[in-house]
């Protein structure tokens, strides 16, 4: 009976999840307006048209990505293969990009939903405690409503990778990746019976999971590697501790790796997910345009008192939750303990993409407090149900802030989330009638939807993907105040096409020289073709 208990529990709170994370695109697709069109994206629209972007060039029929925001391609790499598998099952089903990505994101929910299930069932000991640490992962995040009463914007309202809510709200590859993540560290030791659940298809399988977390979403394995490597420490020292120093020995040793889970995963994972980690370095220090990105793509950690806003109260709670597990020796929910205790140290290494290693950080956190609470139920059942509602008072505002704000951005009509209908005609225009290789001049703003619209590349529109960004985005900027064909060929610029509308008129330039014969109008959106004047 109280397995069908599990299943219905399960199935609410999955299905509330779900739709929490589709109902308001579903909304905003639909309230948009005539007009108007809705971006597709209601958390961080500037990395989610980067991503239609890429899909498009899986689209196009490339394997390789090459810069679709800079004047200066290169050669490309083998990179984001996922987004552009995503765009080569685009053409081959005869979707659109949008309607594609939407779905990778809700299936990457649904996986999400249950490999939280799966993993909090292994790693904690009563049933109890899992529907805690279950629910907190699912709808829960950290304090930043509170921050923002005082003008403060912390993490939890914008590093998605940190949330499983997030995540699931952003993109496709967040949650996908974090499931992934999640098996990989999942115990074979189940905490409920103490028995182990060995199996060699499971292992055949981790390094087939680690190859693809390795191109969905490399961080994850290094987070994973760290946190095995954690747990192959801790069963090496919990088993020399038992013997004689005179009984060491290199057999004795070895035998200990053997038989440790943890040991045949870490090698399974370094086997098949190295050598892509492998090669993304390599080519992002060796390619000449690709090493100018990687060194624009800063992403830095918050400091720790925004940390500390946007996990709590999931990481106050976590303390108490450590406690126990180190004083009860749990030997499943240690994976809660490293992973909480190693992925904080890899936060602040002094590398400039440390805060990609805050992918599910949240998820050990809620177990931990749901160790804590538990203790706390067997103590006292009114008290714990006090700090229950009231933690579920803290970590609710922070993603209805989100959703909510979303939906404002589109009653607001933003213009970095909503597209004029002159606009995508204009984008359309683009798309049907100019070379596949044309340089698009567009203010800034309309520089981000162009290579998500229309494949074809723009001089700025992204402040990591445009090569030397600064530089570029104040040139495009110096050009639209002073539209002269001349000054486009002083930069040595090949444009090949001027998109003007709305958002170019707001920066200056009215004047138009010879240079720039136009080719199409419709509403407030003119293109005119750049030709070389001398």
């Amino acid at each position: 009976m109280r397995q069908k208990d599990d299943f219905w529990i399960f199935l609410s709170m999955g299905i509330l999840f779900i739709l929490l994370i589709s109902v308001p695109y579903l909304w905003a697709f639909q309230s948009a307006g005539s007009d108007h069109q809705f971006g597709g994206f209601l958390l961080n629209p500037q990395d989610g048209n980067s991503y239609l972007a890429k899909m498009y060039q899986g689209w196009q029929g490339s394997w390789r990505f090459y810069l679709p925001y800079s004047a200066q391609p290169g050669d490309g790499g083998y990179l984001f293969l996922f987004y552009l598998a995503l765009g080569h099952i685009t053409r081959l089903t005869g979707g659109t990009l949008q309607i594609t990505f939407h779905l990778a994101r809700l299936l990457g929910a649904v996986v999400l939903v249950i490999s939280l299930r799966y993993f909090f069932g292994k790693v904690l000991a009563t049933r109890r405690s899992q529907w805690l640490a279950f629910g907190l992962a699912l709808f829960g995040s950290g304090m930043g409503w509170l921050a923002a009463l005082f003008g403060l914007f912390t993490a939890d309202f914008w590093v998605a990778e940190g949330y499983p809510f997030l995540s699931a709200y952003a993109n496709p590859h967040f949650p996908i990746g974090m499931a992934i993540l999640l098996w990989v560290l999942t115990p074979e030791l189940d905490a409920v019976n103490g028995r182990h659940n060995k199996s060699r298809y499971l292992h055949d399988l981790l390094f087939c999971a680690a190859f693809v977390l390795s191109i969905i979403l490399p961080f994850g394995i290094v987070v994973a590697g760290i946190v095995l490597a954690g747990l192959v420490f801790w069963d090496f020292w919990v088993e020399l501790s038992t013997l004689r120093m005179n009984s060491w020995g290199i057999n004795k040793i070895m035998g200990i790796i053997r038989r440790s889970d943890s040991s045949r995963k870490f090698i399974l994972l370094l086997l098949g997910g190295m050598p892509i980690l492998i090669y993304e370095v390599w080519v992002t220090q060796n390619d000449p345009v690709l090493a100018i990105w990687n060194e624009q793509n800063l992403t830095v950690s918050p400091m720790i008192w925004d940390l500390i806003i946007s996990f709590s109260p999931a990481a106050l709670l976590a303390i108490p939750g450590s406690y126990w597990v180190w004083r009860e020796k749990k030997a499943a929910a240690r994976t809660l303990l490293l992973w909480a205790g190693l992925g904080l140290v890899l936060l602040y290494i002094p590398w400039s993409l440390q805060r990609r290693f805050i992918l599910g950080y949240f998820i050990p956190l809620a177990g931990l407090a749901a160790i804590g609470l538990d203790h706390l139920f067997s103590r006292s059942r009114v008290f714990a149900l006090v700090v229950i509602c009231l933690v579920i008072l803290l970590i609710v505002p922070t993603n209805l802030m989100i959703i909510l704000g979303g939906i404002q951005a589109v009653k607001a009509k933003e213009p970095k989330i909503i597209l004029t209908q002159d606009e995508m005609r204009g984008l359309n225009w683009l798309e049907a009638n100019a070379p596949r290789d044309a340089l698009i001049l567009a203010s800034p703003e309309m520089g981000l939807f162009i290579p998500a619209y229309t494949g074809r590349r723009v001089l700025y529109g992204h402040p990591f993907e445009t090569v030397n960004a600064k530089q570029m985005e104040e040139i495009v900027l110096n050009l639209l105040r002073d539209l002269n064909g001349n000054d486009v060929e002083s930069f040595h610029l090949e444009v090949s096409y001027l998109f003007y509308g709305t958002r170019e008129r707001e920066i200056g330039g009215v004047k138009f020289e010879p240079g720039y014969k136009m080719v199409y109008s419709s509403g407030d959106v003119q293109i005119f073709e750049v030709h070389n004047l001398h």
